[in-house]
């Protein structure tokens, strides 16, 4: 059977957010949401089928007429699927697969993704929406496409929702296991066009994405990926690591790579291999935005954080979230507040950047304290990079608590006076970049937004100017 002969898959990957932009990070040159990503989740199943349909990818981000492409691509297509998290995704996925059904009533809509696993039937209410793979989607989306093709029932395929054929009543069937990242053919970069999904970062102009494990293990209650994975992680072994990064390095000029993972610490042994391998094959590419739990970091030795900067590691990510303790217990992170500054001191000590995120508005504490707290700790990390003159050397997020279904903090948020999310337009309209919570004061409110805008690498201050600006900010803050 030729390509032609195929029956079509469309795949779609809608915005991030509602306008197309990019924040050029001052100081590190980093780009702030969205970044250009290479849909990595549409492509993890796209492996999956590949040889048997033909398969079209369409990115949001890089795709600006995508409406049209997909209209155009669905034309005789077996199904229509978007992946989705919970943010802007919901809304344009929603309003793209009203209009294949507009155009193509008959057409089968695929959802998968973060939001509609934790959201299975809210996602299926929605009158455009037939079927929903829950969890990871590999073996899942390969079987809902080998059955829609042979005009099969979806009665009884692990890790699928879907409304029935005449009923229209939602059925839910039994999960589907964690299935080992191992057992999967490679990502096939080549089915999208990798130019368009290449961006400057920091350290290198070519840098693209890439990960190498699924999953978390940690159960943070403000976090969807517990309930996605259910606390399931699975890497790839570090020789398949490194065969890619050097076909994906050589084949694209790729200098630097995004590293996408949730935990790219959390197995010691796996990393000091990859890390031995990588520095033997001497490829010469960087690894930037490498995510790691504190509370891992500031138990990890000097061995291995001189053996990840030797094997290119330039930059990890830490998920600081908050310097105040009664937040970080209950987001469940098991972390202190003082391991923070053993993250940063080792990061400067071995020549590794540091990027970190932090959030306030968490609910059921004293917002005030919490605020306090966690500007005093940005500043600490702030004032270690800038008393050195290395503001370069580091990257700090700031945002606000975002509610996500069915995660122990969305219960406490609703205890706390947030209006429950009912429907998946909901979600799709709620802000998740700087949502304001019921608790939250708009002179915090404001006062965070004033904080974050005037951080080095959003202001282009110098540390004397941030010091200015700190101590200004503190005094209003003591007014509020």
């Amino acid at each position: 059977m030729t390509k032609k002969e195929k029956l079509t898959v469309v795949l779609f990957n809608p915005m991030p957010v509602k306008h197309q932009v990019a924040i050029v990070n001052k100081k590190t040159t980093s780009l702030q949401v969205p970044l250009v990503n290479v849909p990595l989740s549409l492509l993890a199943i796209a492996r999956m089928v590949r040889d048997d349909f033909d398969v079209r990818i369409i990115n949001a981000v890089v795709d600006t007429n995508y409406e049209e492409l997909i209209l155009d691509a669905c034309k005789d297509a077996l199904c229509f699927a978007v992946s989705s998290m919970t943010c802007y995704q919901i809304r344009n996925g929603m309003n793209v697969s009203a209009a294949v059904k507009e155009r193509y009533p008959d057409m089968p809509v695929i959802w998968g993704g973060y939001h509609p696993s934790t959201q299975v039937e809210q996602t299926l209410q929605d009158p455009n929406i037939d079927i929903v793979v829950i969890g990871q989607g590999e073996l899942t989306f390969k079987e809902v496409v080998g059955r829609l093709a042979k005009e099969q029932s979806l009665e009884g395929a692990p890790g699928v929702s879907y409304k029935d054929k005449y009923s229209g009543c939602i059925i839910t069937n039994l999960p589907r296991g964690f299935t080992d990242l191992n057992e999967f053919p490679p990502i096939p970069y080549d089915m999208v066009d990798v130019e368009a999904h290449i961006k400057g970062y920091k350290f290198g102009e070519r840098c693209l994405d890439y990960y190498i494990s699924q999953g978390c293990a940690a159960g943070c209650s403000f976090c969807s990926e517990p309930i996605f994975c259910g606390r399931k992680w699975t890497g790839l072994e570090p020789e398949t690591v490194v065969s890619e990064l050097e076909h994906l390095a050589k084949t694209y000029n790729i200098d630097t790579f995004m590293i996408r993972d949730s935990d790219f610490f959390i197995n010691g042994s796996k990393v000091k291999e990859l890390c031995n391998l990588l520095i033997a094959k001497n490829l010469g590419i960087r690894m930037t935005s490498v995510n790691g739990r504190m509370e891992q970091l500031y138990r990890m030795d000097d061995e291995v954080w001189a053996l990840a900067r030797k094997a290119g590691v330039r930059e990890v990510f830490i998920g600081v979230e908050s310097g105040y303790q009664d937040a970080l217990d209950a987001m469940n992170k098991g972390a202190k507040v003082s391991q923070s500054k053993i993250c940063v001191e080792q990061c400067i000590k071995h020549d590794i950047d540091a990027r970190a995120s932090f959030m306030v508005g968490i609910p059921g504490l004293d917002t005030g304290e919490e605020i306090r707290h966690t500007f005093e700790a940005i500043h600490d990390m702030i004032s270690v990079y800038g008393e050195q003159d290395h503001l370069e050397h580091m990257d700090i997020l700031l945002s606000f608590f975002t509610p996500y279904p069915h995660t122990p903090l969305y219960q406490t948020a609703v205890e706390c006076g947030l209006p429950p999310l009912e429907t998946l337009g909901d979600w799709g309209d709620f802000d998740q970049v700087d949502f304001k919570a019921p608790w939250m004061s708009q002179e915090y409110y404001d006062l965070v937004i004033k904080f974050r805008d005037g951080m080095p690498w959003n202001s282009g201050c110098d540390f004397a100017q941030w010091c200015e600006f700190y101590s200004g900010i503190m005094d209003e803050f003591g007014r509020v």
